[in-house]
């Protein structure tokens, strides 16, 4: 497409001026982010092809956004964070930055390692996928580079937290647990490992509260060491008529661990989750599941990060987004 033919097509096609267009496809100020990146997106289905390198030279950005996750999220059987990474780059791909993702292995989290696409200077801004010790986490406090976290928050420093409202969800689930008849609730988690968990047994602590229902820890079950580590999930000697899993594996898990022992899902033990991945629907019955809306919590984490590389002075806290059950076959009504 030629460039003059385009500046006109675009102005109309957006009842802007060219000089407005020329400032979207440029990246200079004067436009907002959201009408920017339809700009952007329609020259380039137009034929138009941006320049990231001459950008560069213009800007001194190298429009890429660096994705930090632990090797421990990434394992062959985690599928909802190989998901959540896919997306991400596909969103700021629509906003013209390129990804750069790097795991993090336990020995370079140990040994506070900063990752090498930060220390080779090849990123704008740094996303963290997931939960890291808080030790690693304080490197990022003094950055000179905006950093987000990801589903998930520490309650020190000052950096932007794009997660999903763990608490509420975690009352809600169990709420519904409780309007089926249910008195004799557990819990599978390990509640010091990640921030979602903590809260989502919060949320499941404060439901039974309201309802006068007594919390027994002998039904609860932990799903992983203090590293974070799956570990074996271990039934007690006499089974709650119901569970709260804090995720869809840990959940697909708990079913066939209770297959094992001869008891049968919902009919010996009812199950509510959280993630709406593959495994909710491939455990059978399929399973009861909060939706993250994880869609829209990378909308406005890639939203949050373009205002932070624009301005890095611009301060946000934690942002929650709102999730919704998805009522499926693995709870029982108790009469």
């Amino acid at each position: 497409m030629q460039q003059k033919v385009s500046m006109s097509s675009l102005a109309k096609m957006f009842n802007v001026s060219k000089v407005t267009i020329s400032k979207a496809l440029n990246d200079k100020e004067g436009v907002s982010e959201e009408l920017r990146s339809q700009i952007k997106k329609a020259a380039e289905e137009m034929g138009y092809r941006i320049n990231n390198a001459a950008r560069g030279l213009r800007t001194n950005k190298m429009y890429n956004i660096g994705l930090l996750i632990a090797e421990r999220y990434m394992g062959k059987t985690n599928s909802y964070y190989f998901g959540v990474c896919g997306k991400m780059v596909a969103r700021l791909a629509e906003l013209n930055y390129s990804s750069i993702m790097e795991t993090l292995t336990d020995k370079m989290e140990n040994e506070l390692v900063l990752p090498m696409m930060y220390t080779d200077r090849k990123i704008d801004g740094l996303i963290i996928i997931g939960q890291l010790k808080n030790e690693y986490l304080r490197l990022f406090h003094d950055f000179d580079i905006p950093v987000i976290f990801f589903d998930f928050y520490v309650n020190e420093g000052n950096i932007p937290s794009i997660v999903i409202d763990n608490f509420y969800s975690g009352y809600e689930v169990t709420n519904l647990l409780v309007a089926n008849g249910h008195k004799e609730i557990g819990f599978v988690g390990n509640i010091m490992t990640t921030s979602s968990i903590q809260d989502r047994f919060l949320g499941y602590y404060r439901s039974l509260l309201e309802h006068k229902l007594p919390i027994n820890y002998d039904y609860i079950i932990s799903d992983r060491d203090d590293t974070g580590h799956l570990i074996d999930l271990v039934l007690p000697k006499k089974l709650p008529t119901a569970y709260v899993c804090n995720n869809d594996e840990v959940a697909f898990r708990l079913v066939n661990v209770l297959n094992e022992h001869g008891f049968k899902v919902p009919e010996d033990v009812s199950i509510v989750t959280f993630d709406n991945t593959i495994y909710s629907t491939l455990a059978t019955p399929s399973l009861t599941t909060v939706d993250n809306n994880v869609d829209e919590e990378i909308n406005v984490a890639c939203k949050v990060m373009m205002k932070k590389i624009s301005n890095p002075a611009k301060v946000y806290d934690r942002i929650l987004i709102k999730s919704f059950i998805i009522e499926r076959d693995s709870i029982k009504k108790i009469n």
